[in-house]
């Protein structure tokens, strides 16, 4: 088996029991799940409980809380390690609201036949978050403090009758409660369907919680129902009970063992073979790595190996970063981003194997091409723009995108590579200690906020290709050379954009307006969406178009003094003819 040498190790410890009886009905409607993964799961993960009581009135309650449970344990985990908590929750909740509304408009009488409420709760690194819809509840007993931590979506009516005023399945909208509190070693957290708390007091469940015995849960949680059942309860009954009894990610210690046990590569020279690769030829090296061309002996793959430098043997923050870059590259699958494989025979040194892109650096594309016509820019603009989203879906910040990071390959275009300074929000709730390491890209094309240590999104990344396409059209920054002397925001205030035309004259000036934009010192000023941006690039946006662009000699100087120089020459020849007439 390969090995992989990024995995999370994670503290979190729990004990969890469940039950669930269908009391005096025929049928429980009720359905619930815990789920405890095994290895790197449970750092990236963490642990899944979900509780689901199926509306009576519905033709399909039963169905559409078993869908609800195993929908949510399954694609919860199938869901890209990179995303954070609350995104995978939010659109797995909406995935499957969508399909038990389908489901119920075209397998009942009424459209509403699949209905159920819903209550999730994610234990991950040193938090728990919940996303609740519809009256199952979540306590939580913490030293002597017993609380309800979800409220009921209800509604009463008439003479003691209520109803449920969200649930999964009831219509195409979706208003899901959602929080997250930090985890206390201790804690207990009882997850119920009303069949247990509609008959129960609170200071019944709170002494039931307290007095579990550890390792006996699930016969704590059948003590519960039975309560419920002899307190005249006329309902399923289901409950979960979780105890937290480690919290987080491994020490830093362990960290530090784990990212340490694979050596670091020794000298590599082209005919050296090393873990079923052979190398070819060195590419470049660095103060802070090298990287190679070698071939994979059993398929004949060309690829490039990536190496750490020995200059940073002892940097653990180095090495985490090293390491990420290559796992990164295995999470993102898009033709527009640079791949990374796993050796097919394992790993006996730390180095990363990355895809072999043939073509030119955009940087060395920009020297062959000084003067490049304006759709080629924004046709390589577009192109980056794909390869940028396709990371923004995985919650990925790429933070260094600049000309040296660009490839543009004859056929395919350009394609992103090197995540050495990627941010991936879902690592971003582990208290692992690469996420203290702050990765700042190259300053020329790193967006303010950088600078000034606010939190980066999706528009810093923006900010950067704007820079790369300006400079693409004008040989220059936006700003000049005193941007990158930037400190505080006193530095940044008193900056001035330079419009491309004043370095171009066949820049649009619609299209100069556009770059204005993408790269605002404020993020605020931003394109909010890509979208927006890459339409702009290539239709005139009426914001931008010359009467709301100030004065033509500063939008175009060097087609306004020709258009003066080609007056005088006309009015000089007009004047000559007039005298020799």
């Amino acid at each position: 088996m390969p090995h992989s040498p990024f995995q999370i190790k994670s503290a979190l410890k729990i004990e969890a029991g469940m039950s669930s009886d269908a009391g005096p009905n025929e049928q429980n409607d009720d359905c619930l799940g815990v789920r405890v993964p095994d290895g790197p799961e449970l750092g990236t993960k963490g642990v899944a409980a979900v509780i689901a009581d199926g509306v009576s009135a519905a033709e399909h309650g039963k169905q559409a809380a078993e869908i609800c449970v195993q929908g949510f344990l399954n694609d919860y985990y199938d869901a890209p390690e990179a995303w954070t908590v609350a995104t995978c929750g939010n659109k797995v909740l909406h995935s499957l609201n969508r399909w038990l509304y389908g489901l119920g408009q075209s397998n009942s009488r009424d459209g509403r036949g699949y209905v159920t409420t819903m209550t999730s709760l994610v234990f991950k690194g040193e938090s728990a978050h919940i996303f609740h819809v519809g009256d199952t509840r979540i306590y939580r007993l913490r030293g002597s403090d017993f609380e309800q931590v979800t409220r009921d979506h209800s509604f009463s009516y008439g003479k003691g009758g209520s109803g449920l005023a969200r649930a999964m399945g009831m219509d195409t909208g979706l208003d899901i409660e959602t929080s997250n509190f930090p985890l206390e070693v201790g804690d207990r957290y009882l997850l119920s369907t009303d069949g247990i708390h509609g008959f129960l007091t609170d200071s019944v469940l709170k002494e039931a919680v307290k007095s579990a015995k550890i390792g006996a849960f699930d016969q704590a949680c059948e003590a519960l129902c039975r309560k419920a059942l002899e307190a005249k309860g006329n309902d399923n009954c289901s409950a979960i009970l979780i105890e937290v009894q480690g919290v987080g990610t491994a020490s830093k210690r362990e960290h530090q063992r784990h990212f340490k046990r694979l050596p670091f590569p020794p000298e590599l020279a082209p005919g050296m073979k090393m873990d079923g690769y052979e190398i070819e030829k060195e590419l470049q090296a660095t103060s802070r790595s090298q990287t190679y061309i070698a071939r994979e002996i059993e398929s004949g793959r060309k690829v490039v190996i990536k190496t750490p430098s020995v200059n940073f043997e002892d940097d653990n923050g180095y090495i985490e970063r090293f390491i990420m870059e290559g796992w990164i590259g295995k999470k993102l699958n898009h033709e527009r981003l640079a791949g990374a494989f796993v050796p097919p025979h394992g790993q006996n040194f730390l180095y990363t194997v990355l895809e072999y892109i043939e073509g030119v650096s955009l940087e060395g594309w920009m020297r062959e091409n000084p003067k490049p016509d304006v759709r080629q820019v924004t046709n390589i603009a577009r192109e980056i723009l794909q390869g940028l989203r396709a990371m923004h879906r995985q919650e990925m910040l790429h933070q260094d995108l600049k000309p040296s990071n660009v490839i543009i390959h004859p056929q395919r275009g350009a394609i992103i590579i090197d995540y050495g300074s990627t941010r991936v929000a879902g690592l971003q709730e582990i208290d692992a200690p690469f996420l203290g390491e702050h990765a700042l890209g190259t300053l020329g094309y790193s967006a303010p906020e950088y600078f000034l240590e606010k939190k980066p999104n999706r528009r810093s990344d923006l900010f950067s290709l704007g820079v790369i396409v300006y400079e693409m059209l004008t040989g220059k920054l936006p700003y000049g050379e005193r941007y990158e002397r930037c400190q505080s925001v006193r530095d940044f205030s008193v900056l001035e954009y330079q419009p491309a035309t004043k370095y171009n004259s066949h820049v649009p000036v619609w299209l100069d307006g556009a770059l204005r934009k993408a790269v605002a010192i404020n993020p605020q000023l931003r394109y909010e969406s890509y979208s927006e941006f890459e339409y702009d690039l290539e239709h005139p946006n009426p914001k931008f178009l010359p009467e709301n662009a100030g004065p033509f000699i500063e939008r175009n100087p060097v087609l306004f003094w020709k258009l003066v120089a080609g007056g005088l020459l006309v009015a000089e020849v007009a004047t000559l003819f007039w005298f020799l007439r």
